[in-house]
């Protein structure tokens, strides 16, 4: 908690160097860095304001796509690699699963692809509950 305090501190004094006049939430505020950083407008704000302030920004709404985007590429990677592990396999109906969770959440033109994890889903999942999963060239090429 010191250091949390001690960082505090230091931004706010940043800020005013920066802007004397301005408050220094304020000035974090006209700077856009609120937007990236909420938990630092919780920080700053007196506690009976924290209820007013904005849930997510432009800023932050940015980066939660680009998370969600950073996701989906993960769970692409990781499953096209585990495809080539016939010791992974078992797992694949649950990445290809994590997957398709990720691309409904982006809520950006992902239809066509969630379709073909859809018509492939239930070929894979039965083939991964069985006592020896493996996935043939077709499904694990796919």
């Amino acid at each position: 908690m010191f250091a949390q305090q001690e960082a505090l501190k230091r931004i706010e004094n940043m800020c005013r160097a920066h802007r004397p006049q301005q408050k220094p939430l304020d000035t974090l505020a006209e700077m856009g860095i609120l937007d990236f950083v909420p938990f630092l407008a919780r920080l700053m704000q007196p506690a009976k304001q924290v209820e007013q302030l904005p849930a997510i920004g432009a800023g932050g709404a940015y980066m939660n796509y680009i998370s969600l985007l950073n996701q989906a590429l993960m769970m692409s990677t990781q499953l096209y690699n585990d495809a080539t592990n016939p010791a992974h396999h078992k797992y694949a109906a649950h990445q290809v699963a994590l997957l398709y969770q990720s691309l409904n959440m982006l809520q950006g033109e992902t239809k066509p692809i969630r379709r073909l994890i859809e018509a492939r889903f239930d070929d894979i999942k039965g083939i991964t509950e069985s006592q020896q999963p493996y996935l043939e060239f077709e499904l694990s090429a796919w």
